[in-house]
């Protein structure tokens, strides 16, 4: 009886053993081959499928977006692009498994570069349009003027993009800053918050008219400004009535808006020629 036991226990050891040494037979011969790594983790062994989740996992950690060139909204400053990483996880996975015995592989990544680089802004250095007006009114308007020329100021417009007053300077409330200043409503001038920065939108207007750029959507005033000749004008109110136009040339172009000394400015920066 015990020697039959024995011969059982034997068997069945023997038995069990037999599927875990044909696996390791079969990825011997069908998996990764032995001392293959990549990043510097082991491959040895590994049929294709499994390959594919550790190349996905890495892809994930290493890949990223390309970032474009762009300018920094305070300063002005152009801010450097970045350029992409896309992992080929076919070619990866395919060098893995074709890899000879004690090889030292790398993901098969490729270089993305961005549509907008930082030599495109460089060139940025003609003033393609400028104008001005006179300065005036309470300390609300003229701080209505500073901010809505403030939002304005710094925007990159790319070609055949559209430029929208109210899209970049947003909603005019006292959350914002934005103050009770007079508005033209009709026929009449009333208080409204934001009064005074349909001064900055028209200053707009004129210097993207001396640039060249094709206007898309601009209304007047029914009353004539102080600051302007009627019919020059561009009035804006949100978020019904706005003001746009669009970059028609073949290389972005700055927005640029400020107070200087007594005078409301915008000048349009773009590409000589």
């Amino acid at each position: 009886m015990r020697r039959f036991l024995a011969v059982m226990l034997v068997v069945s050891v023997f038995s069990m053993g037999i599927p875990l040494t044909l696996r390791a037979i079969h990825r011997r011969f069908f998996g990764v081959k032995p001392g293959v790594t990549l990043e510097g983790r082991r491959m040895e062994g590994y049929y294709e499928r499994e390959v594919w989740v550790v190349v996905e996992e890495l892809a994930r950690a290493i890949q990223r977006p390309p970032r474009p060139a762009s300018i920094h909204k305070q300063t002005g400053e152009i801010i450097p692009h970045e350029n992409g990483l896309y992992v080929d996880i076919d070619a990866t996975v395919h060098q893995v498994m074709q890899a000879p015995k004690n090889t030292a592989l790398q993901v098969q990544a490729v270089e993305i570069v961005p549509l907008l680089r930082t030599e495109h802004l460089d060139k940025l250095t003609a003033v393609l349009g400028d104008f001005s007006t006179p300065l005036m009114g309470s300390p609300a308007r003229v701080n209505n003027i500073r901010l809505s020329a403030e939002a304005i100021n710094n925007t990159l417009v790319l070609p055949g993009e559209v430029f929208s007053f109210n899209g970049v300077v947003g909603e005019r409330t006292p959350e914002k800053g934005y103050k009770n200043a007079p508005i033209i409503l009709g026929e009449a001038v009333v208080p409204g918050v934001g009064g005074g920065i349909c001064q900055t939108s028209s200053t707009l207007y004129n210097a993207v008219r001396l640039a060249g750029l094709e206007v898309v959507e601009r209304r007047i005033h029914s009353v004539a400004p102080s600051y302007i000749q009627h019919g020059r004008d561009a009035t804006v109110a949100w978020p019904h009535t706005d003001f746009k136009f669009r970059n028609n040339t073949q290389h972005p172009i700055i927005v640029k808006a400020g107070i200087q000394g007594w005078r409301v400015r915008v000048w349009i920066v773009g590409r000589e020629g």
